[in-house]
């Protein structure tokens, strides 16, 4: 199973290749009265719609789409009468054909899987990753029938976490589930607790109530102060103290992108191991953040699971105890 080519309209003034081959560059002209006030990410999938809406945001946060020669900074612009659209698309396919993947499934529900993802693995291909072996590939050659799932650039996939974060998903096994699943997360009736090791001698619980969005001048990061900030809710409880470090039971009510390493980060005490937002550390080459614990209720019943520690950060955790009880 493949993405499918990018298709150009007639509305497409023309296009050239980049400097990348694997990378093509298209320009769309505003030049229709019934296109202005169009959301970019909405006017560019309606144009090309090949890709989805969620694979131009994606370009537009890796900084792949320019608007009158600026590289537009937020999702939600507005197109104006004459404006110039440059989208950079990539013209080689992504692969989401079945491949071996090593991950574990913690449960099998008929409608859901719940999955323990190593760290390491990206959950899916990305507008920048188009080739790279995800969890999707894995899922496909596992369940063959997650292929049948509508959405073929995503079969199954109802939320994420981040690459290097290790811990629980949950994944929809048929499209009434995808679709009932997705609904749980956008109403916050799905609880989502990590396991943080973090800097500092952190409080015995806490509440993280700040904005989260794209950082304005790094776009690989985000920020409390960013771009078309939205709000993001955490809360947090200590469980154990080390030398100068703690360890965080760590609860967000909302899903922000980077939110508990951009929170905790926030309030004085970042990630160990995490190098964009924490601390780099020896003892870990990843950000100590582990999915440890989701529960839901799916038709009418409640579920709740949970993920053991990975060997990395228990290892991490074991040493941090040695230097404390030293």
């Amino acid at each position: 199973m493949f993405c499918s080519a990018v298709c150009v309209s007639l509305t497409i003034k023309g296009s050239y290749k980049s400097m990348n081959p694997a990378f093509s560059t298209t320009t769309i002209i505003c030049t229709e009265p019934s296109w202005v006030g169009e959301r970019i990410d909405s006017f560019l999938h309606a144009r090309i719609p090949s890709f989805s809406r969620n694979y131009f945001q994606e370009l537009i946060d890796a900084g792949f789409v320019q608007v009158n020669n600026i590289v537009l900074q937020k999702n939600n612009y507005r197109l104006k009468l004459n404006d110039t659209v440059v989208a950079t698309l990539r013209t080689k396919m992504c692969n989401i054909a079945p491949a071996p993947v090593a991950f574990d499934v913690i449960a099998e529900h008929p409608d859901f899987l719940v999955i323990n993802k190593p760290a390491g693995l990206l959950v899916h291909h990305t507008a920048t990753n188009p080739e790279e072996v995800t969890l999707v590939n894995g899922l496909l050659h596992r369940f063959p029938d997650m292929q049948d799932i509508e959405g073929s650039e995503r079969p199954g996939i109802v939320h994420r976490i981040d690459k290097n974060t290790s811990g629980l998903l949950v994944v929809a096994r048929n499209l009434q589930a995808h679709n009932a699943l997705t609904t749980l997360f956008q109403e916050r009736k799905i609880e989502k607790t990590y396991l943080a090791v973090v800097t500092g001698i952190a409080p015995a619980s806490g509440r993280i109530d700040l904005p989260v969005g794209r950082h304005p001048t790094e776009r690989h990061k985000m920020s409390t102060k960013g771009i078309e900030s939205r709000s993001a809710l955490t809360f947090y409880t200590l469980q154990q103290h080390f030398v100068d470090t703690s360890l965080l039971a760590v609860r967000i009510v909302t899903g922000r992108t980077h939110q508990v390493r951009v929170h905790c980060a926030a309030i004085g005490h970042g990630l160990l191991g995490d190098e964009v937002y924490g601390l780099k550390h020896p003892l870990i080459d990843r950000q100590a953040l582990h999915a440890w614990r989701i529960a839901f209720t799916y038709k009418g019943q409640e579920f709740s699971f949970e993920a053991p520690l990975p060997r990395d950060i228990q290892m991490l955790i074991t040493a941090l105890s040695a230097i404390q009880i030293g």
